[in-house]
């Protein structure tokens, strides 16, 4: 945990130490606050301006005379409707200037009063009921909710109007009879009469009630159908989408060559398992022997630096040796007691020496040959993909590491070329002396490093002369200099090869021997070492300590190396060996699904192919036509319906009931009550009797959890919107992995750079949340029940979300970003936010208890309107064990998901229109 609190705090120096990084959080944390606080402000109280709805009215109705009275229904209307405000009523002068207002928008809806108003809604005084009609009109298309609110609106005129006529018929009926004395013995034909024909339609109701069931349940279905139609619309809006993924799959056939071929050398390195078990062994020795190595590593720069030491002291005695002998020009003693003894201790370390120079030229001669052939191989690939400026960013490293490695061994050649070049010098002058033959044996190799030397400074010149000019030329250019480079670098690796197969190595400790023998003879050569090998020794043990300072330079520079290379052995050994299992399992199943399965899938494949490219234009087009047709029939299907439903809702019961009551009256009268008692009940309050009829049932409300404002009830649905687009946001801006450099990449692990990330995105989804919770709670000024729960479980909720975001943006890349998008706009429609889900089609009801929006929402509206404990802890424990699932889930798959889809990210980087 401490490294993952180390970059945990590395995050947020580099966010303090950029300001644009800094104000670009900053916005982040503001951004998702402003989303929810307008969502909330726009949506505040909008029932409690209808007054500002514009609903047009015009009466054409003309007055009618009853009783030797004039009635003017639609004017005393009129007269109604304007000291009314719940609607913004404009009374026009025509009924073209009301139809033409609607149609411009002008209006909402328009209330037409036809002439024969008055007259049809007391055609029941004559007996001939004709049913009064208001017309209603709005337009649809200006706004959704409005519509809702005029016909409302409509439909409670409609409803007082009916409520008005019932009271004031009833009344006057009572008024009447209690006035005029009512002689019922005079009128009981009449009445008679009345009674057989209600009593006839009551015994029709169920025959008429099966005919009026029908069409109600016909018109239920019109959301379901408007749904199907919109689905089948949406579809087609779709088709363009469905077009394209068409053209993939049709792309996707013309790739089956590659895949064969992916398939064909899947099959081939299953064959290989042996061999990668082997493997696998190999490492596993070098992994439990690299200690060994290592010491031997110390021990080779531990002997050359105690040659360095000898060398030191022989050099040390030798200028006063050759001063005194050059003077005295006699035979020294000193040069026998001081000198012969440190040149025989010096002989064996001219031949360490340059037995370490040669191992390095080995060395590096392999390092070469790797550089080159890794130069080759990035060669390759830029022939078919020339404008890739990663592929030309990582040839200039591999450019550049040769150049280094061809200078280093440029400049280790030619110093062992000085040190053969002193010692046989230094060799043949005492010989000389001494009446010997002088030695040749290393005219050869001398000869062959100083080629090897002088070939790998050609070299060298010539990638230098490429990289100096690098950054301006094209993958191409670079590739045509590069390739005649690379037939020079052969050639040099020819000279470089001769000088490994010279036997350096064993003429060097010949001419060593026969030197120490000669010196060993004692006071024979004294003179001789005195006068001709004193004057070379200089040029020899200096040759010899460049050699040695070469070979400790180079040993010392890999020892720093060791602890990394053992580590990336170690781990080597625990990838190869402890996923044994896996790779052979993944090669055999890779193996028997190209074996076994693709033939099957590349044959479904063709035939996909076939019916994209021959049959799906034809269904395509029969489709459009078909719902064109579908689009243009539905609304007058759908008028039909809503207008019978209208009338078998809101008259039928009406008559139903009247008819109904008044056949029972009727029955229980003929049974029951005698004219004596009727009379009475005629004679009874009127204005009692009238208010009853018209209102039989009062209503009684009650709140459970009352909210006083819609906005402050929608605030849960936005807040949490806010919270999930706050942390999609911040995925896009933000990285979801560490930018370290080598030492940083090696010192902290994938999941501790998981965890870290997580971290810095945790806080900024705190902030988030902070912000949003004290806005609505301080600024817009939302009704809050228990503000402090409300800012605890905002918290809470941002933590899951930026988890779940956090996690798909990590594992998927911009894969990942699309899929929490996806989920924001299935959690608009299918979390239940403002509209009940049982409301909507049966697959948003399938996805709402799957969607974590759900639970989020629900979980803030219990502090909104008051906690019901049971509630809120369902919630908040759904929506924990979505965090903990997310949350584990990224920590040990994204290592494993990741390379695929990072090579499905570069695949689309290649068309260069996708980041």
């Amino acid at each position: 945990m401490k490294k993952t609190f180390e970059l945990f705090r590395l995050d947020w120096r580099r966010i303090l130490k950029s300001p644009i990084a800094f104000l670009l959080i900053l916005a982040l944390i503001i951004i998702p606050s402003l989303y929810a606080w307008f969502n909330i402000w726009a949506l505040w109280d909008p029932y409690s301006k209808t007054q500002d709805l514009k609903v047009a009215v015009y009466s054409a109705d003309q007055s009618v005379t009853v009783a030797k009275k004039k009635v003017a229904i639609g004017d005393e209307l009129i007269d109604q409707l304007k000291k009314n405000d719940k609607l913004g009523w404009q009374f026009t002068s025509s009924k073209k200037q009301l139809d033409e207002g609607v149609k411009t928008g002008k209006y909402y809806a328009g209330i037409y009063v036809p002439k024969n108003f008055s007259k049809d809604l007391i055609s029941f005084v004559d007996g001939k009921i004709q049913k009064p009609t208001i017309i209603y009109s709005s337009n649809d298309k200006i706004n959704a909710i409005a519509p809702k609110i005029t016909s409302a609106g409509a439909t409670t005129l409609q409803s007082t109007i009916s409520e008005e006529l019932v009271q004031t018929v009833a009344k006057t009926l009572m008024s009447s009879l209690n006035k005029a004395g009512f002689k019922l013995d005079e009128n009981l034909p009449v009445i008679n009469r009345f009674s057989s024909m209600i009593l006839k339609t009551d015994q029709q109701i169920p025959e008429i009630n099966q005919y009026t069931d029908q069409v109600i349940a016909l018109q239920k279905k019109i959301p379901e159908m408007q749904a199907k139609l919109t689905q089948a619309n949406d579809f087609v809006n779709f088709l363009p989408e469905a077009n394209k993924m068409a053209k993939k799959v049709v792309g996707v056939n013309q790739y089956l060559p590659e895949v064969e071929s992916a398939g064909a050398l899947a099959v081939k390195v299953q064959g290989k398992i042996p061999e990668i078990q082997s493997a696998g062994k190999q490492v596993a020795t070098l992994d439990s022997d690299f200690d060994g190595i290592a010491n031997t590593l110390t021990n080779g720069i531990s002997e050359a630096k105690t040659g360095l030491t000898v060398l030191n002291k022989t050099q040390t005695v030798l200028p006063e040796i050759i001063t005194f002998g050059k003077s005295a020009q006699q035979v020294s003693s000193q040069v026998k007691n001081d000198l012969i003894p440190k040149l025989k201790t010096t002989l064996p370390v001219i031949q360490s020496a340059v037995d370490q120079g040669l191992t390095i030229t080995d060395q590096l001669a392999k390092n070469i040959d790797n550089d080159l052939n890794a130069v080759n191989k990035l060669l390759e690939q830029a022939k078919n993909d020339p404008d890739n400026q990663e592929l030309k960013a990582a040839l200039k490293t591999n450019l550049e590491q040769l150049s280094a490695h061809t200078a280093t061994l440029q400049a280790n050649n030619t110093q062992l070329a000085n040190t053969l070049q002193s010692l046989q010098d230094a060799y043949n002058e005492s010989a000389v002396a001494a009446g010997k033959p002088e030695s040749h044996l290393l005219d050869d190799p001398i000869q062959k490093l100083n080629a090897a030397a002088t070939h790998l400074g050609q070299l060298k010149t010539k990638i230098d002369n490429v990289l100096a000019h690098y950054d301006d030329l094209s993958l191409t250019d670079i590739q045509n200099q590069i390739t005649p480079i690379i037939a020079f670098a052969k050639q040099v690796q020819n000279t470089v090869s001769q000088v490994q197969n010279a036997g350096i190595g064993a003429n060097v400790k010949s001419v060593l021997a026969k030197f120490e023998t000669m010196i060993t003879q004692g006071d024979a050569v004294l003179n001789q070492i005195n006068t001709a090998v004193l004057p070379k020794l200089p040029s020899l043990l200096t040759n010899t300590q460049k050699t040695l300072k070469t070979a400790i330079d180079y040993l010392e520079k890999y020892q720093k190396q060791i602890p990394a290379l053992k580590q990336e052995i170690h781990d080597a050994n625990t990838l190869l060996n402890g996923n044994t299992g896996t790779i052979v399992s993944g090669l055999n199943t890779a193996s028997d699904l190209y074996q076994n399965d693709y033939p099957t899938l590349k044959n479904k494949l063709q035939l996909a192919t076939d019916f994209i490219n021959n049959d799906l234009p034809g269904i395509e087009n029969d489709l459009t036509t078909t719902l064109a047709m579908a689009n243009a029939k539905f609304p007058l299907l759908e008028k039909a319906l809503n207008d019978a439903t209208d009338l078998i809702h809101n008259d039928w019961p009406f008559l139903r009931s009247g008819i109904q009551k008044g056949a029972e009256a009727i029955r229980k009268q003929q049974k029951t009550v005698d004219l004596k008692d009727l009379i009475k009940l005629l004679r009874r309050d009127a204005t009692k009797e009238s208010n009853f009829l018209a209102e039989p049932v009062k209503l009684q409300e009650k709140h459970v959890y009352p909210i006083k404002t819609y906005g402050s009830a929608s605030a849960p649905f936005y807040t949490a919107l806010c919270l999930w687009v706050g942390a999609l946001l911040l995925s896009n801006i933000v990285l979801t992995n560490f930018s370290l450099d080598d030492k940083q990449k090696e010192r902290y692990s994938k999941k501790q750079q998981f965890i870290a990330r997580w971290l810095t995105y945790i806080v900024i989804g705190v902030a988030q949340a902070v912000f949003v919770a004290l806005g609505n709670i301080f600024l817009i000024k939302a009704y809050i029940v228990s503000p402090v729960a409300l800012l605890l479980l905002a918290v809470f909720l941002s933590m899951v979300f930026m988890t779940i975001v956090y996690v798909l943006a990590a594992m998927f890349g911009n894969v990942g970003k699309g899929l929490a998008m996806i989920i924001l706009v299935l959690s608009i429609s299918g979390g239940g936010g403002n509209f009940p889900v049982v409301l909507s089609d049966k697959f948003f009801q399938f996805i709402n208890p799957l969607l974590p929006f759900t639970y989020g929402v629900n979980l803030l509206r219990e502090p909104t309107g008051g906690i019901y404990a049971p509630n809120l802890w369902h919630n908040f424990i759904i929506l924990a064990i979505y965090a903990v699932v997310f949350f584990f889930i990224g920590l040990f798959l994204k290592d494993r998901i990741n390379p695929f889809f990072e090579k499905l990210h570069k695949e689309a980087a290649k068309s260069k229109i996708i980041h």
